[in-house]
């Protein structure tokens, strides 16, 4: 490995604070990415106070983390503050939707469900979205309601139903459709080794995530099921997983969210879980490739699912990833 000069560089509400170590971390199932640092000073650092994230190495570093201060705490030994905090999705979870009329709540007509997101994001002043296309289309025989539920609520029902995914990268929060497996060409190489820059922690595969068959139940009397035979499962055995919500109102749109669903879950989960040198520039939802000679299934590519990047002056820049495919 590389010995190299880590870099940082973190402002915090625009101003720039000395650091002990800070640790960033992200998933492709987690509602919000999230960092704890660990400082001497909190003079002048505030609760919602923006925060952001930069580091690498001397020669070669970037972004990592764009949010906003959630917690300020002691650290009783050694004597230090931690500060931390989460992106700007944490908007979504602590707005809450409330109409005071019950018989008039929150709604939409005749909406794609791209465009629905994003209308229940500007309810948490979420504005820098980008959606990807659906074919999907909400509130055409009945309305698409919401009430008495926090933004994030009422967007990971409409996630549930179409398998999308919602998340944010620095301060653009993203809507599309990403099934946790490696896709096109690997943007990063990880090698075990003496000359490698990576340590595997261990490799399994199970089928605890595994639904062979999904049924959707939408505003009565919509129902939809989607079954398919597992290699992975006894004969004529099926694990089943469960949609329901008024918000479904049309049998097509039943039937292609069984559809979806179960090309997600139908499929055998394999995990790697690895030690590697820090990069700034792999991220949750990369694909990336691995060679490790010692473990033959370990081999090829794989989808970053979760990440946690590490950096301390005592240790360095470490970061620890779980792929999957």
């Amino acid at each position: 490995m590389t010995l190299r000069e880590v870099y940082s560089a973190i402002t915090i509400g625009g101003n720039p604070v000395d650091i002990i170590s800070v640790e960033v971390s992200e998933g492709h199932r987690q509602t919000t990415s999230s960092c704890n640092i660990e400082v001497s000073d909190i003079s002048g650092i505030n609760l919602n106070d923006e925060i952001v994230i930069d580091i690498g190495y001397s020669d070669e570093h970037g972004e990592i983390f764009r949010g906003y201060v959630d917690q300020i705490g002691t650290i009783w030994q050694p004597g230090s503050f931690s500060i931390t905090g989460r992106d700007i999705l944490k908007m979504a979870l602590e707005n809450f939707i409330v109409s005071t009329d019950l018989d008039n709540p929150w709604s939409r007509e005749n909406i794609s469900a791209e465009a629905l997101v994003g209308d229940l994001l500007g309810e948490a002043h979420i504005t820098n979205y980008s959606g990807a296309a659906t074919g999907f289309t909400f509130g055409t025989q009945h309305p698409a309601e919401f009430n008495l539920m926090s933004s994030w609520d009422a967007i990971n029902t409409i996630c549930n139903i179409l398998a999308y995914n919602c998340f944010a990268e620095n301060d653009t929060v993203y809507f599309q459709r990403i099934f946790p497996v490696p896709s096109g060409a690997a943007s990063h190489a990880f090698t075990v080794g003496n000359s490698g820059d990576l340590t595997v922690t261990d490799y399994q595969y199970n089928t605890d995530n595994l639904r062979n068959k999904v049924i959707v139940f939408g505003l009565k009397p919509i129902y939809a099921e989607a079954s398919a035979a597992s290699p992975y499962l006894p004969a004529d055995f099926y694990k089943t997983a469960v949609v329901s919500s008024e918000l479904i109102d049309t049998q097509g749109m039943a039937d292609d969210s069984a559809d979806y669903n179960l090309d997600l879950y139908n499929k055998l989960t394999e995990n790697l879980n690895l030690e590697a040198e820090g990069d700034y520039r792999v991220r949750v939802r990369d694909t990336v490739s691995v060679t490790e000679p010692f473990i033959p299934d370990a081999e090829g590519d794989w989808f970053v699912f979760a990440l946690s990047h590490r950096l301390a002056e005592s240790s360095g820049y470490t970061m620890s990833m779980t792929l999957s495919r």
